[in-house]
């Protein structure tokens, strides 16, 4: 004996005969109601047979011929013909009834149109479905009555026709009544869907406005940082602007910006430099290998720092310790690159007249140098010849006029010695200084 959990398992699976997930719930509905009535209604028919079989009334066995075309309906639905299956539930079972009636008359068949009329509401979605529906179950119970009336009819003796014209009543009664329940369970889990999902989103809009405050504060505290940091970068932006080189340019090296400094330093104006090529500036201070470092660092994303020479629209030169860096897009892409330098001409210049002046106190050493040893010598050598009174009386005058001779060029030679340091004091005092 089956459990009522397999029955109600069975039950389902013949109501989502033809379901589709695509369906709406109105569609999820309708396909359940036709499902459920031809399920009740192969289920009475089978029923009715039966019971008038073993009441001797064999002529009840024309009922079966429901059962195919209900199996058949059943079919249209499993290959979602819906629009099919729902004429053959009307129009066709109520075409079928009427020939059974027709055929085997006073028996209550033809209740069974009134019934399926009443069904076509929970069939169709539109109403002028339902009635035209409606007329069609009323004009076949009229031709019924119609074709009952004129025409005579002979009771069989075998037939209870009583029993089966209230039992017939029923069972219509009950069908309509079985699938009104159907279609108002279907309704009943609809709504509780709806309160559930109702219910849910509720709750959604809940969390939604937990977020959105959160959202809200979170948008209050960026607002507050972007205007820090906005104000801290037009900062940092002011410094570079009021003491620094800047520039950006592109991946060819043209120029796209150029700030204030730089103009006043190279002398062009805005206009002659955006577009144009570094190359106006450059002095072709890096060799071959130096360029192609350069570009091989900032292509692969690195950052490139070095000593650059410039040249300014009226052929003076100024120096910048430069800074190039790439700046990225959101992919990692090269976008462009900015340049930064701070201006190092005066230090480069002092450096150039520092390397001078020791190039000249180096020659000027190594000059008097060789001025003063010689002399000296000779002072030194005719010095120790006296103190150990090897010079003869004949001889005092050449080792004196010797020593005149060696004192005049000690005396030249300290007097250029001054004048070369005097001339040069300022440049030793500032390379001191730096």
């Amino acid at each position: 004996m089956k459990t009522p959990s397999r029955i109600t398992e069975y039950w389902n699976a013949v109501l989502r005969i033809g379901l589709d997930p695509v369906m709406d719930q109105t569609q999820q509905t309708r396909l359940f109601a036709v499902n459920a009535f031809l399920l009740i209604a192969f289920i009475l028919t089978l029923i009715f047979v039966f019971v008038f079989v073993l009441l001797g009334s064999y002529s009840a066995l024309q009922g079966l011929v429901i059962i195919p075309v209900v199996l058949g309906i059943f079919y249209f639905n499993f290959k979602s013909w819906f629009k099919v299956s729902r004429i053959l539930v009307t129009y066709g079972l109520m075409g079928l009834v009427l020939v059974l009636a027709l055929s085997d008359r006073r028996t209550g068949t033809e209740y069974i149109l009134i019934a399926l009329g009443c069904c076509s509401v929970v069939i169709y979605e539109e109403i002028g479905g339902v009635i035209l529906s409606f007329a069609f179950a009323f004009a076949c119970y009229a031709f019924y009555a119609w074709y009952d009336f004129y025409f005579p009819f002979t009771a069989d003796p075998r037939v209870p026709y009583l029993l089966s014209q209230n039992f017939i009543m029923f069972l219509s009664g009950f069908a309509v009544l079985a699938q009104s329940l159907v279609f108002r369970f279907l309704i009943n889990d609809y709504a509780a869907k709806l309160n559930t999902a109702n219910n849910d989103v509720e709750s959604v809009n809940e969390a939604l406005k937990a977020s959105n405050e959160q959202l809200k504060t979170f948008s209050e505290n960026l607002d507050l940082a972007v205007r820090e940091k906005g104000a801290r970068l037009q900062a940092y932006n002011d410094a570079i602007n009021t003491s620094i080189y800047s520039a950006t340019l592109d991946h060819e090296g043209i120029f796209l910006s150029v700030n204030d400094p730089l103009l006043v330093a190279s002398g062009y104006t805005q206009e002659e430099l955006i577009g144009q090529h570094y190359k106006i500036l450059n002095t072709n201070q890096l060799t071959g290998d130096q360029l192609q470092g350069r570009y091989q660092r900032l292509a692969a994303g690195s950052t490139w720092t070095g000593e650059l020479r410039y040249k300014s629209k009226s052929g003076s030169l100024f120096w910048i310790e430069c800074v190039i860096m790439p700046i990225k897009e959101a992919d990692g892409g090269i976008k462009e690159f900015l340049s930064l330098g701070i201006p190092i001409t005066e230090r480069k210049f002092l450096e150039v007249k520092n390397l001078s002046a020791i190039q000249a106190l180096e020659d000027i050493a190594f000059r008097t140098s060789h001025n003063i040893r010689g002399p000296l010598a000779r002072v030194t050598g005719l010095t120790a010849l006296l103190k150990m009174n090897a010079v003869g009386i004949h001889e005092l005058n050449y080792v004196a006029q010797k020593l005149v001779e060696s004192s005049a060029e000690l005396d030249e030679a300290t007097h250029e010695l001054t004048v070369f340091v005097n001339e040069h004091q300022k440049i030793i005092v500032n390379r001191d200084q730096s």
